[in-house]
């Protein structure tokens, strides 16, 4: 909807290109109605357009006036154009430019690329993005994932991150949370509109009291799965409390020269048996034979993560679970009690798992976005940034691929 009239090469090597609208109407600011009544032309503006051979652009328009003649007093109206907007220094496949330069970037390279300053990529950022998720561009939610992650080293200053993933495998960023407390995440989840809470199945998590509280009671249809692999976490973490005070034991009354080599052996422990070639099998074996106990718990170790692997349904999975903590009993093993209270504590959670089979699988992979991105961009911490810039890395190659 423009004509080029003219251009030529300013001092600095900046090349201008002198536009005008070839549309003939506009829309009274007042009544609202099309108008054609042209009344004269607006002062010239310039506006920052996309590079052309390494050199920067700038268009200049004089925006078209247009008289009503409906309206008392026959007020003038300002045409306007999609492709800039009049209250921005830029054009707005400009303004693309800049936001794609910035998915998996930064705000100081996008500057210096560009000869732009960083207060104008800033505000262009605050312009662009929508600093909270907008619920009108989701049909459903189906899945959620609630995680949290430390901004400062030391596991310092958590933030919760809620994403969702959609019936067609999308993942999306939902909120970055300045906190982890249970209010702060049910006010959020609130926020919700009625007729997505009605599309969320299940709400993804590690066994965080507060996060399930406030999913119970924001969304009391959605089931609250249990990830696995944390889980996981804990009776592993029981096994190798176990080896750390067995391979004392054993070495307590020998010579270094006869003690049992515990840092060779413990990565052997933490894997699976099917994964160790014969040499390494042979090698746990003779641990075995000095400490049968360890040998029970891996064993019980194994069978658990086998439960979890090839159990097809829930029913089976509770019967299969009881089964495998009578048998923790039977052996006199102690090293497993925390985590049967755990087991017991969270065994609906944990029980949903088995319902589909989803995990945390999504969130963890989409957490070290946020991480990347942390360290990337060091120093931001404020949540609405990283909710900005998540959106971006995440939203961004899907809208301009």
């Amino acid at each position: 909807d423009v004509r080029v009239l003219a251009n030529r090469m300013l001092e600095d090597g900046t090349v201008l290109i002198e536009v005008e609208s070839t549309l003939r109407t506009t829309r009274c600011h007042r009544c609202g109605r099309e108008i054609d009544r042209f009344h004269g032309f607006d002062r010239p503006i310039r506006l920052r357009h996309l590079p052309v051979f390494g050199r920067q652009v700038v268009v200049e328009i004089r925006p078209k006036r247009y008289r009503c003649p409906y309206c008392e007093e026959g007020p003038t109206t300002t045409q306007r154009c999609v492709w800039y907007d009049p209250n921005r220094p830029h054009t707005t496949a400009f303004e693309q430019d800049v936001l794609k330069r910035l998915i998996h970037g930064t705000v100081a390279d996008v500057s210096r690329q560009l000869h732009l300053g960083v207060k104008a990529v800033e505000g262009l950022l605050d312009a662009r993005l929508a600093p909270a998720v907008d619920w009108t561009t989701f049909a459903a939610l189906e899945t959620l994932g609630i995680d949290e992650v430390a901004l400062l080293k030391g596991h310092g200053h958590y933030v919760a991150v809620v994403w969702a993933r959609d019936a067609d495998g999308q993942n999306h960023v939902l909120a970055v949370l300045p906190d982890r407390l249970r209010a702060t995440v049910e006010a959020f989840l609130e926020t919700i509109p009625d007729a997505l809470k009605a599309t969320v199945r299940r709400v993804c998590m590690d066994m965080w009291e507060g996060y399930a509280s406030a999913v119970a009671a924001a969304l009391p249809n959605a089931q609250i799965v249990v990830d696995r692999f944390h889980v996981a976490v804990h009776y592993r973490e029981a096994v190798d409390t176990l080896r750390q005070a067995e391979c004392r034991r054993l070495n307590a009354g020998r010579s270094p020269e006869r003690a049992v080599p515990t840092a060779a052996l413990r990565p052997l422990l933490r894997r699976e048996w099917r994964s160790l070639n014969p040499d390494q099998q042979g090698r746990l074996v003779e641990l075995f034979e000095l400490t049968p106990t360890l040998a029970s718990a891996y064993v019980l170790r194994t069978l658990l993560t086998a439960i979890f692997d090839h159990t097809p349904d829930r029913a089976t999975a509770q019967s299969r679970l009881q089964l495998w903590v009578e048998q923790v009993a039977a052996s006199g093993l102690s090293c497993f009690d925390q985590f049967i209270n755990t087991l017991h504590h969270w065994q609906d959670g944990i029980l949903n798992y088995f319902e589909g089979g989803h995990t945390s699988g999504f969130v963890e992979g989409l957490n070290n976005k946020l991480k990347l991105l942390k360290r990337r961009c060091f120093g931001l911490d404020d949540p609405v940034e990283l909710f900005r810039r998540l959106w971006l890395d995440i939203e961004g190659p899907r809208l301009w691929a």
